[in-house]
């Protein structure tokens, strides 16, 4: 059993000062008051600054996507394999700034469309721009699983392959072994 100390109070209000002046009891509602305030006004500018924060982020986002969606457009549209590579490596460098949450299976779909393209370095770069999506561009897996055989054999020090490698990685399965082939022109 613990005992506890009683400390009294003072009969006669107790002045901070030497004149005097004020009750303690006075002088405790006004810390109070002041304690209450400024409790206040941290809870208002942690509000003010959350929306602040989040208009921004909401803004940055449509810009990043509208930045997205355009280099996709390049990649389709561009007229040389190397104005297409550049889009495409855009892409990828995009895609690494998304939370996979943010990946919408239309725009996995949208990416995934674009190695349709005949030049692998352009498929090398959007496989790694799915890659980046991670587990939210697992549907366009199966896709990427059917072309790595034909990449694989594709003679070339970078191809799409190791591309198309990386991203099966990242959305969370592992590549088969590269195959024996002779090796064809990229």
């Amino acid at each position: 059993m613990t005992s506890r100390t009683h400390c009294p109070r003072p009969s006669k209000p107790v002045s901070p000062t030497s004149g005097g002046g004020e009750s303690r009891d006075s002088t405790e509602k006004r810390g109070n008051m002041k304690m209450r305030f400024s409790r206040l006004f941290s809870v208002a500018l942690c509000v003010v600054l959350s929306a602040v924060a989040g208009i921004a982020q909401a803004s940055g986002g449509t810009v990043h996507m509208k930045q997205i969606n355009e280099a996709i457009a390049r990649v389709r549209s561009d007229k040389t394999v190397d104005a297409r590579t550049e889009a495409a490596e855009h892409l990828a460098s995009l895609t690494q700034k998304i939370p996979g949450k943010e990946a919408t299976e239309a725009l996995v779909a949208d990416i995934a469309s674009l190695l349709d393209s005949p030049d692998d370095s352009v498929r090398y770069w959007v496989a790694r721009a799915l890659g980046n999506l991670g587990l939210a561009a697992k549907s366009a897996a199966p896709k990427l699983e059917g072309m790595l055989p034909k990449a694989d054999c594709i003679n070339g020090t970078i191809t799409s392959a190791s591309g198309i490698r990386y991203a099966l990685i990242k959305m969370g399965i592992k590549p088969p072994p590269p195959p024996k082939c002779g090796r064809i022109a990229g």
